[in-house]
């Protein structure tokens, strides 16, 4: 049986880091097999605001917030959160939005993440692979903690380059087509994270890419 695989955290040129296109993301998306991505731009909900669909992909709302001690996803967010909140704030910003919080790439010390801050959060989803980590011990560090405090789990690229789309990604266990269906799977933890992330030499050169 193929796997149902969604990446979780994609960017794109509405994010100040990032000139990936809708439309180039999305042909990518669907090369990769995708089943379906979120965008989740920096405190922005423009590519959603702006339409941008596609027929045979389910593309997910959200936002990757900067919160006063780190980055947290709002999945299933479609109106804008005020940045530089606290971490307990932005949460309940986003479940006043039927959403998601998620901490992406949470000990990755390099990216804002949250650190240990994630060890007083219960209601929270832990992101276990982030695709433009520069070193996969972040992301296992990330999968003990879920495991160890029973939380639930994403994967994302975190793509700023529309090639690195899908390197990393959520596995469902079942098929589905609308983003409650998603969120419940991920809150009765009936999803998995996989895939793979950028080298060092491959962050540093992405980085360079970037700001070109």
């Amino acid at each position: 049986m193929k796997e149902i695989r969604f990446d979780l955290h994609v960017h794109s040129y509405y994010s100040n880091d990032c000139k990936s296109k809708p439309e180039d993301i999305i042909k990518e998306a669907k090369n990769r097999g995708l089943a379906g991505l979120a965008i989740t731009d920096h405190n922005s909900i423009k590519f959603h605001q702006n339409g941008h669909n596609d027929d045979q992909l389910i593309i997910i709302p959200g936002v990757e917030i900067s919160t006063k001690s780190g980055h947290i996803i709002g999945l299933g967010i479609k109106e804008t959160i005020q940045k530089y909140l606290t971490i307990e704030e932005t949460i309940e910003k986003i479940n006043d939005q039927n959403g998601l919080p998620i901490a992406s790439h949470p000990f990755d010390f390099t990216r804002k993440g949250i650190g240990k801050k994630i060890y007083g959060l219960k209601e929270i989803v832990v992101e276990t692979m982030n695709g433009a980590s520069p070193f996969n011990s972040f992301n296992v560090k990330a999968q003990k903690w879920a495991e160890k405090a029973k939380l639930p789990v994403t994967g994302g690229s975190d793509s700023h380059r529309v090639k690195d789309i899908g390197m990393a990604y959520t596995i469902l266990e079942q098929e589905i087509t609308t983003l409650d269906e998603l969120i419940e799977l991920i809150r009765k933890r009936k999803t998995k994270s996989a895939g793979t992330h950028l080298s060092l030499y491959e962050k540093i050169i992405r980085a360079f890419q970037i700001h070109l």
